[in-house]
């Protein structure tokens, strides 16, 4: 019966025991959360404080996104500097910008915002850069060259430069420094530079007058041509009379292997006052210097032997190879817009010619004789030696080669002289001695 008792109270206590339970847990919970509770309304004070004073911002992660937003403020205000800038001289707005930011992204990132870092880099200046001068290096030089007629002085080695003078006709100048593009030259006490390809000459000494030396002798008498054939002498000698009827612009490689190209050939200039043209005028003189080597024992070469052809610069220069020519002699006249510059000069090749440079002494010897007796024989002025490396029939040449200009067909006086019979023969004259004069050393 006790237990019959026991067992009907048991339910009883066990529920009172749960609700001791059950309250226990609550009090232990609400005295845990108290302190949270309490840990928070203290930090709201404080943040509270900090804002009334305006010392820093309030938590660390609101730090953070106010040094990103400034960040992205100062990002953007910069973008829209350089695309300014960028528009301004019509280029990409921003674009090394945008790849910078781009390849910082790329590299490694972990796509954590926390850890990406903006870098602000210095606001590009809004001032156009003047064009910078090339820095080329240049060969110390201590002697004086002389210039093409109607060439530029730059105050840089480029084209992009001022120009200091425009120098009308041809002049002796102090040289400093050189290089195969650009020559450094004293011109009034002035450095100046000049394309080394209009420089003509090399000289020890300055002219009295700084202008290209020459002489103003006066021919006197007649002259006459040897005729007959003498006994072959051993050399050859090819002639090539410069241009033809009709030019050719097609192009053809300015030299072997050469990836510059220039037209294959023109037909010449003509006289001012007669018009008479250029080709017909080589021609005529290149006969009789034919008939002259020939009675002086040379064998003889020609190019052409009449107007009407079609032949290219470099395919003459091949003729002279392909003969066998140890003289490989241009005929040619010259002009200018200078219709006061008259006289005689040659050209070769430089000692420095990507094609052909080992024909350079044997051409500059041939060159200097032909001028000298040319000049000895007309009493034309004479000019100098010109040495470049912008002709096509030097640089396809395989032996000695130089190019006469007999004259100035732009000058009123030259003409008329160049066009007379016995003038004509003074030049052949001349021509072949200096011929013979390179042979006999």
């Amino acid at each position: 019966m006790f237990n019959n008792k026991i067992l009907k109270v048991m339910p009883y206590v066990l529920g009172v025991l749960i609700l001791v339970l059950i309250t226990i847990m609550i009090i232990l919970k609400v005295s845990d959360s108290a302190p949270e509770e309490e840990k928070t309304e203290k930090t709201e004070t404080v943040v509270s404080d900090l804002n009334k004073d305006e010392e820093v911002p309030g938590s660390e992660a609101e730090t953070e996104k106010t040094a990103d937003e400034k960040a992205g403020e100062k990002q953007e205000e910069k973008n829209t500097e350089v695309k300014e800038n960028a528009e301004a001289e019509d280029e990409p707005a921003g674009s090394d910008l945008v790849q910078n930011e781009t390849a910082q992204e790329n590299d490694g990132g972990t796509g954590n915002e926390e850890d990406k870092t903006v870098d602000i880099e210095p606001t590009p200046s809004a001032t156009p850069s003047p064009t910078p001068i090339p820095e080329l290096i240049y060969e110390y030089k201590d002697d004086y060259i002389e210039t093409k007629d109607d060439v530029n002085l730059r105050v840089g080695p480029s084209t992009d430069t001022d120009i200091v003078v425009n120098l009308k006709t041809g002049k002796r100048l102090k040289r400093t420094g050189y290089n195969e593009k650009w020559t450094r030259v004293i011109y009034e006490d002035k450095e100046c530079y000049i394309y080394t390809p209009l420089v003509t000459g090399v000289f020890e000494e300055p002219s009295e007058d700084g202008n290209a030396v020459g002489s103003e002798q006066t021919g006197t008498g007649t002259a006459s041509l040897t005729t007959g054939v003498a006994a072959p002498n051993g050399f050859i000698v090819c002639i090539d009379p410069g241009h033809q009827t009709k030019g050719n612009s097609e192009k053809e490689p300015l030299g072997p292997g050469s990836s510059e190209m220039k037209a294959k050939v023109s037909s010449g200039t003509s006289g001012n006052t007669s018009g008479y043209p250029e080709y017909k005028l080589n021609l005529t003189v290149s006969l009789k210097l034919r008939d002259e080597l020939v009675a002086r024992g040379y064998t003889v070469i020609m190019t052409r032997d009449i107007n009407d052809v079609n032949i290219s610069n470099s395919e003459r220069a091949k003729i002279a190879a392909d003969a066998g020519a140890q003289a490989f002699i241009r005929v040619h006249a010259n002009s200018s817009t200078d219709t006061s510059v008259n006289g005689v000069e040659t050209i070769c090749m430089t000692n420095e010619n990507k094609y052909n440079a080992e024909l350079y002494g044997a051409s500059r010897k041939l060159s200097d004789a032909v001028l000298d007796h040319v000049v000895a024989s007309t009493g034309a002025k004479k000019r100098y030696v010109w040495e470049t490396d912008t002709m096509t029939g030097i640089n396809w040449a395989e032996g000695p080669v130089t190019i006469l200009e007999m004259g100035y067909m732009s000058n009123k006086d030259e003409e008329e002289k160049l066009l007379d019979d016995d003038y004509q023969n003074k030049i052949v004259l001349g021509v072949a001695d200096g011929i013979d004069e390179y042979f006999s050393e």
